[in-house]
């Protein structure tokens, strides 16, 4: 009897130290859900909070000395059934904005795209810092070896490839014409009228001798682009008269000015006499 009393006595031992355990357990837990039940009905409920695996229950727990007589039949749960509520309020927001779409698409008179739309969100890579100045520097070689081309003519194989005096000027102008400029600057508006004549001598010589050396050696060259002189009436100044010519404070009008004034003169029948009928 003794050795089964000793055997009870351990057992009850142990289960004690498994009941403490327990029951601390279930006293935090209560206390969480006591806390949770109050803040719910303040606020508004927790999302995406765990539920409860087990109800709490209200009564105590039973003291000690009750359940060392009473046999260990284990922790006691109650499994009854716990309704979970979950809330997603983004997939209504997007059933809304897709709702509206799909009311505004159907409303319109436009028929629906074939494809669906496809959005590229995939970036442009940055191009490296070489790149760049590699490019850079080919616009650069291009723009050198177009103006060497333009202005090889004027470049002498003896000279430097730099030009200076009358060439410079000329390389200059081309330049200036090949960004839009309509005048040349090699043209001088005022000038002595015997050297802008000498000037148009020179050049009406140079391309007669440049088309007699063409027929000679059988080249055909462009036609001579005859210019109209330009005749009209010669333009009078403000407040002048409009007919005769105004020298010296004195008007002078010639025949046809008269003519032009009197008008055509009405003559009469032959040998009869106008008069009064």
């Amino acid at each position: 009897m003794a050795v089964t009393l000793g055997k009870r006595k351990r057992d009850a031992y142990n289960l004690g130290v498994e009941r403490k355990h327990s029951t601390a357990d279930s006293d935090s837990e209560a206390l969480q859900a006591i806390f949770r039940r109050a803040f719910e009905a303040k606020f508004e409920p927790l999302v995406g909070a765990p539920p409860p695996e087990h109800e709490i229950p209200n009564a105590l727990p039973k003291p000690e000395e009750e359940d060392e007589e009473s046999d260990w039949e284990g922790i006691e749960s109650n499994d009854g059934e716990v309704v979970e509520v979950v809330e997603h309020p983004a997939l209504d927001n997007l059933r809304d904005r897709a709702t509206k779409e799909e009311m505004k698409a159907f409303m319109s008179s436009n028929p629906p795209p074939t494809t669906p739309k496809t959005t590229s969100t995939a970036k442009q890579k940055p191009k490296p810092m070489e790149e760049d100045s590699s490019e850079a520097a080919n616009i650069k070689n291009d723009l050198a070896l177009q103006r060497l081309l333009k202005e090889s003519h004027l470049l002498d194989p003896s000279s430097s490839f730099s030009p200076s005096g009358t060439n410079r000027h000329k390389a200059t102008d081309l330049r200036l014409r090949s960004l839009g400029s309509k005048a040349s600057i090699m043209t001088q508006e005022k000038m002595p009228l015997s050297h802008r004549k000498g000037i148009i001598a020179k050049a009406s010589e140079k391309e007669e001798k440049r088309r007699r050396e063409a027929k000679e050696n059988g080249i055909i060259l462009e036609k001579v682009a005859m210019k109209k002189s330009a005749e009209g009436k010669r333009e009078r100044g403000v407040g002048g008269p409009a007919v005769g010519k105004f020298r010296g404070g004195t008007l002078k009008l010639t025949k046809r000015d008269v003519a032009s004034i009197e008008g055509p003169k009405r003559g009469g029948a032959k040998g009869k006499r106008g008069g009064r009928r």
